[in-house]
C-alpha cells in the first residue's frame, strides 16, 4: 500500500515544481556522489587525488594497446554493392536532418555544449540552414572542428556504496551537432548493414531481434540430446566491448566490406577526434583524447556488428 502511494505521488508531482521534487533530486545527487575510493587497501578521500585518480582510470583505458591482429587480407567478407556505396556518400538533405533530429528524445542528457536535441526541434526555422550548412561541409571536407567531438562521461554508480572506479558505469555525453551528424550516417547505415554482417548477428540490426540467438542456440541443443549428436558451444562475454575496439581494425574490416573511401574517412574521422572529461561530483577533469573504442551512441553498436563479423567468418 506505502509503495502504491509512493507510486501516485511520483506521477503527481515527480516532474513539478514541487518540494517533493527537490528531495528526489537531492537524493538522486548524494546517491551518485564521489566521495572516496579504496585504493590498495588505502582510503583516498582528498578531492584532488580523487578526481586525479578518476582521470588516470579512464584516460589509460580508452589508450591504444599494440596488439597483434588477426591476418583478414585472405578471409571472403560480404561486400557492399556500388549502389549502396553510392546510397551512403550522397549529399545530405535537409528532409533526412529533420527526420534525425524527431526520431530522438528532446530531454536526454546534454553533453558539454549543453544544449538537447529538443533545442533544435523548437527552432528548427531558424537553424535548418545552419545545420544543413554544416552536413555540407562535413559532406565535402571529412573534418570535425575542434571541440565538437567533445564528451562529458557521466558515473552512475553500479552497487551501493561504490569504493573503485570500477564500481561506476560510464555514460557517454556527447555535443548536440555530432549527436545529430551521428544519428544521420546511423540511418544511412541502417539501410544497408544487412548486407554485410551475417545472419547469425541478431543484435543491432533492424527486423532482428537478440532473443534469436537465444533462442536459436536452445533448438540446436534440443536436436543435438534428441539426435544424441556430439556438440560443443562457447559463450563469450566480451568486457568492455565497446571500449576495445581498434579503429585502424574497424577501417580495415570496412575495406574488405567494400565501404566507399569518402564514408570510411568520415567514420575514421568520427572516432579519431574524440575527446573527453569525466563528471566527478558535477565538475569536469582534465580533457583527455580517446586512442580506441566506440562511444555508445547511436552509430557505434552497428559498426560494432561489423567489427565482430570477422568472428564469424573465423
Amino acid at each position: 500500500m506505502q509503495w502504491q502511494k509512493s507510486r501516485v505521488q511520483w506521477l503527481k508531482e515527480g516532474d513539478a515544481n514541487t518540494k517533493f521534487f527537490h528531495g528526489i533530486m537531492k537524493s538522486r545527487k548524494r546517491r551518485n556522489s564521489i566521495g572516496s575510493f579504496v585504493v590498495d587497501g588505502r582510503l583516498v578521500e582528498e578531492v584532488s587525488e580523487v578526481r586525479q585518480l578518476v582521470f588516470n582510470h579512464f584516460s589509460n583505458h580508452y589508450r591504444r594497446t599494440r596488439n597483434n591482429h588477426v591476418d583478414i587480407s585472405g578471409l571472403c567478407f560480404k561486400s557492399l554493392s556500388v549502389e549502396e556505396g553510392a546510397e551512403l556518400t550522397k549529399p545530405f538533405l535537409l528532409e533526412e536532418i529533420k527526420k534525425a533530429i524527431w526520431d530522438c528524445d528532446s530531454f536526454k542528457s546534454p553533453g558539454p555544449d549543453g544544449v538537447n536535441l529538443g533545442f533544435f526541434k523548437d527552432f528548427w526555422e531558424v537553424l535548418k540552414i545552419d545545420l544543413l550548412n554544416f552536413f555540407s561541409e562535413f559532406h565535402r571536407q571529412g573534418i570535425l572542428s575542434k571541440g565538437l567531438n567533445s564528451t562529458f562521461i557521466a558515473l552512475i554508480p553500479k552497487v551501493d556504496n561504490p569504493q573503485r572506479v570500477a564500481d561506476f558505469r560510464p555514460i557517454a555525453l556527447v555535443n548536440s551537432v555530432y549527436k545529430l551528424l551521428s544519428k544521420v550516417l546511423t540511418n544511412r547505415l541502417r539501410s544497408v548493414i544487412a548486407s554485410v554482417v551475417s545472419q547469425n548477428q541478431s543484435a543491432f540490426i533492424q527486423g532482428r531481434q537478440i532473443l534469436d540467438g537465444i533462442l536459436v542456440a536452445n533448438e540446436v541443443v534440443d536436436d543435438a540430446k534428441r539426435n544424441r549428436k556430439e556438440l560443443l558451444m562457447f559463450k563469450v562475454d566480451f568486457e568492455k566491448a565497446y571500449d576495445s575496439v581498434d579503429w585502424e581494425y574497424l577501417d580495415e574490416v570496412m575495406k574488405k566490406m567494400n565501404f566507399p573511401i569518402l564514408w570510411r574517412r568520415w567514420i575514421m574521422e568520427c572516432v579519431s577526434t574524440a575527446s573527453a572529461s569525466v563528471l566527478v561530483n558535477g565538475c569536469p577533469t582534465d580533457e583527455f583524447c580517446f586512442q580506441r573504442g566506440l562511444r555508445h551512441w547511436t552509430l557505434y553498436p552497428l559498426f560494432y556488428s561489423c567489427w565482430r563479423q570477422n568472428g564469424y567468418i573465423l
